[in-house]
């Protein structure tokens, strides 16, 4: 049996490792990439470079949604079952786009992109305040899916225990956190591509945090999509307006030409006429010439018309770069304005959070008269399979994480 006194000390030490341990579960996780699992819900979308027309093909057909299945496999149209579980969707995408190339018998693999929309479930179950089904998300740890299960439950044994605050008020501020540096560093990326910098710098705020690189990782990937869409498209315009000036170039050059020929047979045609007024040249001469310097006449008005109209195109894909550079940025000025917000209520929230968290640790609420000293320890039953786990365990979609509550005398 435990003193009133040294069960005080037992909870204080407690919470003291609890702390120190939730400090650091979030260095503990690996900076690796989300790996698929069963029931993940992808995005994918097949898009081909069509360089005769400097044009990119989206393969509606072919693009949409799709599940990850309990054999691990994505049934995908032209390419059949594709193993994807434990797969990066970076790798997932690359065997698509092998794949599509080799059954449809292409020159150069397709364009495939996956994302995960929406994750696979993880399910929390023993003593916690609501057991279930919970969205998985990406750093998600065993305080944090017990943080969305309503924290630990507490027993009739075990009332007066504080550590359930404690669990419930740190996972919440360590999601609120992990939210919170993923604004910082959208923000910062919106802000370099706004300045049109090839890198994103880093938030004063986010030194030395232990995801900064998945973090600056999953950013960049963004950056450099969004600049290689920019390019390709002020490209496809660069070239079109290439393409029409040598058209212009060329119709001036026939413009030239038939100007002299026009000058040249007006001049015949004058001279044919006063000798035929005179007697001196058949009218069947003069006809010939009025019709050649008609039909010169005509062909320099067709290349004056096609010459204005390569101008006035060269105007249209002008304005129309012109439209896509404000748009551009206009829409990451708007995204910026929104994720600034969007900081800011984060901001106040975590602020609102961490005084709960001082409160929960400041916060004993032990009887006198306890004689048991509660714990909790907690398992990962993945893939069939028990693990013994802490409460910095990463998990990963499908987990089922159990918290078990005993008594030592």
């Amino acid at each position: 049996m435990i003193s009133a006194p040294d069960w005080k000390l037992s909870v204080a030490r407690r919470v003291s490792v609890y702390l120190l341990a939730l400090a650091a579960s979030g260095a503990a996780q690996a900076a690796e990439p989300y790996v698929l699992g069963i029931s993940d819900k992808l995005a994918i979308k097949v898009v081909q470079w069509k360089a005769a027309d400097s044009t990119f093909e989206e393969w509606t057909a072919l693009g949409g949604d799709y599940v990850v299945g309990a054999d691990g496999n994505v049934n995908f149209p032209m390419v059949g079952p594709t193993e994807s579980l434990g797969k990066t969707s970076t790798e997932l995408a690359a065997d698509l786009g092998t794949a599509l190339q080799q059954s449809l018998g292409l020159p150069t693999a397709p364009s495939v992109t996956v994302e995960v929309s929406t994750y696979g479930p993880i399910y929390v179950s023993g003593d916690v305040g609501s057991p279930g089904e919970y969205p998985f998300a990406p750093n998600l740890t065993v305080v944090k899916a017990l943080a969305l299960a309503g924290g630990e439950r507490r027993s009739a044994e075990a009332v007066a225990r504080p550590e359930k605050e404690m669990l419930t008020t740190s996972g919440a501020l360590d999601v609120l956190e992990d939210e919170y540096a993923r604004l910082l560093i959208r923000r910062a990326r919106l802000d370099a591509e706004l300045a049109n910098q090839e890198q994103i710098p880093v938030p004063p705020e986010l030194e030395g945090h232990p995801n900064l690189q998945s973090l600056l990782a999953a950013e960049t990937a963004i950056l450099e999509a969004q600049k290689r869409q920019a390019e390709a498209q002020s490209t496809s315009l660069t070239d079109e307006v290439g393409l029409l000036t040598t058209q212009i170039t060329a119709f001036n050059q026939k413009q030239t030409s038939a100007e002299s020929q026009l000058e040249n047979a007006r001049d015949q045609l004058s001279k044919i006429t006063a000798l035929s007024d005179e007697g001196l040249a058949l009218s069947s001469r003069v006809t010939s010439l009025q019709t050649n310097v008609a039909d010169l006449e005509a062909r320099l008005l067709d290349t004056e018309t096609a010459t204005l109209q390569a101008q006035q195109a060269i105007a249209t894909a002008n304005r129309e770069q012109a439209r896509l550079t404000d748009q551009r940025i206009s829409d990451l000025s708007l995204e910026r304005q929104t994720v600034d917000g969007q900081i800011s209520a984060l901001a106040l929230k975590i602020s609102t959070q961490r005084g709960l968290v001082q409160e929960a640790v400041l916060y004993t609420g032990v009887s006198a008269q306890s004689d048991t000293a509660p714990s909790y320890t907690y398992a990962i039953i993945r893939d069939g399979a028990e693990i013994p786990a802490e409460i910095g365990t990463p998990l990963i979609s499908g987990d089922v994480v159990i918290a078990r509550l005993a008594f030592s005398q």
